[in-house]
Parts: structure tokens; sequence; C-alpha cells
């Protein structure tokens, strides 16, 4: 009953508009439709290169086989909510060997900011890399050949998953291994060496596919990193249990925090496990917040921290407080759910919305979009880049252009001739800048928009494009609209207008 209460909210949504998934998802449309559509073929090509961060490339398309796109990513979203827990419970049942309420809360790490961002490929690669983990941890008493044999492809395949989930496995391994060998005094020299080596090898692989790769290829400017402020630190330790920053999530990241305090004298870690959370602990607290232009680095690894804790990690009350325990972690999931729902309700309306102006764009379009959306007043609703990437859909319904399209380290690229008009990681422009660009204004960038790898795309925007699409989600319609467009469709929060010449 737990698991469905955890993956109930994900699964009822018609379209998962979690943070970038809609934009992963449009390149899901294009690996599975590029051959059978000439207007996909026309704006972009699907080129396979040893890159990470596939494991939605490779899992969706795959069970687009047998569902329609859309079902086929709420399965996805539904396995990745619950990749946490079955992480955790894999360690757990291979350190403890008996059942526990332990790993069930891992059931609350499911639903977390990682997965309201649409970091999914990075959710699903950490609980496999956690049940790798809790592999290496079972086969210890193998032979260094057959273990090296095994491991050292999965952990490859774990490296084009997400690098992230490699490196979280990585740090976990050595870690553990570092630990052991410190045990025996680093005795027998000869032995311990060779468990070393036996443990680094399932790294080379990897580590020569990142040697080669080219990171340059998915920013077009300086690749640039920020460690960060102590605020935003505190944001990602708490990520694993906050989808988003509510009343409601608060309320659950403190009874969690309350629970672990009051459990603090009687709960441990065994001794396979503290020195691999050690030492992702240690890699999650040194990561930055942008790391060669990738943003949010500092958020990933404390997840894998949580699942190593909660794998780890043994509680055995009384009798008389395991049915209260269960009871009260069926309610705090039910709440937390309940939020989640609540939340996701909004964005699926608001994807209906967007979906039904689409409509009246004709197939194979250039399609321009500037976001003039504000915060949200007196509802929850995710934003932000949920908002930026909802005119994707207009990739996957009507086979369109749309300049914003990941393209940097993925498989799917822009053709050569629509390369001035597109960036491979960016977001809407503002009305402000198109009209400065009819006015002859020379284009420029803020800071934080150069740090963002954002492109100069939209410059004489008018011969580029066929279409614009205006969102203003949460705020009256905007009265600066360029004077050289003609309204087509009209929604509540979005308009699409076609671009005069």
């Amino acid at each position: 009953m737990a698991i469905a209460i955890t993956v109930a909210p994900f699964l009822a949504m018609r379209v998962p508009g979690l943070g970038d998934t809609l934009n992963h998802l449009a390149r899901m449309h294009i690996l599975l439709d590029i051959d059978r559509s000439p207007d996909l073929q026309r704006f972009y090509v699907v080129k396979w290169s040893p890159v990470p961060y596939l494991a939605m490339d490779a899992v969706v398309p795959l069970l687009a086989h047998f569902l329609p796109l859309f079902a086929a990513a709420r399965v996805f979203v539904g396995i990745s909510v619950l990749m946490p827990f079955l992480g955790a419970a894999t360690l757990h049942e291979v350190v403890h060997r008996r059942l526990s309420l332990v790993p069930a809360a891992a059931l609350l790490l499911g639903a977390n900011y990682l997965v309201a961002l649409g970091f999914l490929n990075y959710v699903f690669m950490a609980g496999l890399a956690v049940m790798l983990f809790a592999a290496w941890i079972a086969t210890a008493g193998w032979s260094r050949l057959a273990r090296s044999a095994l491991f050292t492809p999965l952990a490859t395949v774990l490296y084009f998953g997400h690098a992230f989930a490699f490196l979280g496995y990585g740090c976990a391994v050595a870690g553990a291994e570092i630990v052991s060998a410190w045990h025996t005094r680093f005795r027998p020299r000869p032995r311990v060496l060779l468990n070393l080596i036996a443990a680094g090898v399932q790294a080379i692989p990897a580590l020569y596919f990142a040697a080669i790769l080219n990171t340059a290829a998915g920013a077009p400017g300086k690749l640039y990193s920020h460690y960060g402020d102590p605020a935003e630190k505190l944001m990602a330790l708490a990520s694993p249990l906050l989808f988003l920053v509510d009343p409601v999530q608060v309320l659950v990241l403190l009874v969690c925090v309350a629970l672990v305090l009051s459990g603090a004298g009687r709960l441990r870690l065994p001794k396979r496990v503290w020195p691999a959370t050690v030492a992702v602990g240690v890699a999650a607290l040194a990561a930055p917040e942008i790391l060669l232009s990738t943003w949010l680095t500092d958020f990933r690894l404390p997840l894998f921290v949580m699942m190593l804790v909660l794998g780890g990690l043994t509680l055995t009350p009384a009798p008389r407080w395991r049915r209260p325990l269960a009871v009260a972690l069926a309610i705090v999931l039910a709440l937390k759910s309940f939020d989640i729902w609540r939340v996701l309700r909004i964005t699926d309306q608001q994807i209906a919305q967007m979906r039904q102006v689409l409509t009246a764009l004709p197939r194979g379009s250039r399609l321009l979009v500037a976001n003039e959306s504000g915060a949200s007043s007196g509802q929850a609703s995710l934003s932000g880049s949920t908002i930026w990437t909802m005119p994707l859909l207009a990739v996957i319904d009507r086979d369109a252009f749309v300049p914003y399209l990941f393209t940097g380290l993925t498989t799917v690229h822009m053709q050569p001739a629509y390369a001035a008009s597109s960036t491979p990681q960016g977001a809407p422009v503002t009305l402000q800048y198109l009209n400065e660009d009819l006015a002859g204004q020379a284009p420029t960038l803020s800071d934080v928009e150069q740090r963002e790898g954002l492109r100069i795309y939209w410059h004489d925007w008018p011969t580029k494009f066929d279409y614009l699409l205006v969102e203003h989600f949460f705020v009256m319609p905007p009265a600066n609209v360029p004077k050289n467009l003609v309204m087509v469709a009209q929604g509540r929060d979005v308009e699409l207008f076609r671009i005069r010449k």
C-alpha cells in the first residue's frame, strides 16, 4: 500500500510535466519517429556517441514500443520514484538479512527535489548504483578475477546511464575498500594491493570515456564552475526529502528529522556501510553548485547518501511500537503524496491548455517561445523549468522546431542549417529581447544567462521562425507584444501568434 501511495500522484498525470522531463521526452519522440517524419529530419539529427546521461534514452523508447510515449514516460517516472526505496531495501537485505521498517522509510525519498526538477536519469541510475554497491558487498567472498569480470561492464553501464550515479558508486566502493584495508593495517600488503586493484579496475572503461568526452560540446560559451553559498548547500542536503519548498513538505522533513534524532542513540551504521556513506558524503559536500556549466551538481549525491544510510541502518523497536510506527509512516507518506498530487494536478491542467493552443500550430513549423510568466501566488505549482519546457510539446505533438531542445551531451542534435537558430541549453526569451531585436539593438546576455550557456538564437527572429508562443502564467497578458504578429490561438495563459515576414 505504501508503494501505491508513493507512485499514485505521478501515475495520475496525463503528461509527466516534471521540470526538464518534457524536454527529454521531446528527444524521445525524435528518437522514435525521425525515420517516419520529414519535418523532424529537416530540423534534427540523431547521433549516438559514448556520452553519459543515457538512461532515459535507453529505457523510454524501449517501453514506447509497447505503450504510447506519455504512458511509457509515466512508467519510467514511477520506476524512478521507487528507485531510492529499491536501492535502500536491496542494501538492507544484503547487510542485515532481516526485515525492518528502516528501508520502508526510503519511500519518503522517492518524491524528491530532483524528481520535481525532472532529473529522472540520475534518480533512476542512483538507485541502480546503490543496488550495485550492495552486490559488491555481497560478493566479497568471490575471487578478484570474477568480481572484476562482473562489475567492470556493470560499472560502465552505470556511467553511461548517468555520470554522477557512477561517481557515487565509485566513492562508495573506494570508501569501503580503503577502510577495510585500514582495519587490517594494510597487511598483508600484496593481498591489500590486489584487492584495491580489483576494485579500481571496474572504473577504467568509464574513466577512459570520461577522459575523451568533449564537455565543451554541451555549452556554447566558456565552461564555468561555482561552489555556491551555505544556504544553497543546506537546500541540497534537504533535497532528498523535499519535493517542493512548501509548508507540507517542510513538515514532512521536520517529522523525519525528529524521528532520526529520537532514535539517534540506538541507530548505528554497520562497518560495511559507514565508510561508503562517509566517502559519498564528503564528495557531496565538496561538489560545487555549478561544475563545467552543469547546474545543481551539489544536489545529486545527498540522495545517494540517504539511500546508503537507510539501507545500512537497522531498527528493531519493541513489538508494541511496530504497528504505530508503520501507521505513522503511512500517514506521512499519504500527506506528502496528497500535497504532490495537488501540485501535479495544476501542472496537468496547464499542460492541457498548452496542448490545446498548439493544435493551431501547423506541423513542421519553427516555433519561437517567449516567457513572461510571474511567480505562483496563492496556489502550489511547479515553476521555472516546467513552464519553460511545456512548449517542447510542440516537438511531440506537431513535429516542430523549438530552439532550446537539449542538444548538448545528448543523442539528438540540430541540423547544421539551424545551428544559429538554436542553443544547446537555455530557456525561452522575453518579449523585451524580441522588441530590442526588431529595433536594431545588438543582443546582449546577462552574466547569469552566459553562465547558463544560453546562445543568442533569436537575432533576426522574424526570418528564422514561423510562429511565436507567448507564456504568461500567473500574470496578465503582456502589453508589449511585437507589432509584426497575428494571433491564431489563445488560452488563459498562452497565446500563439503567426510571425509576419
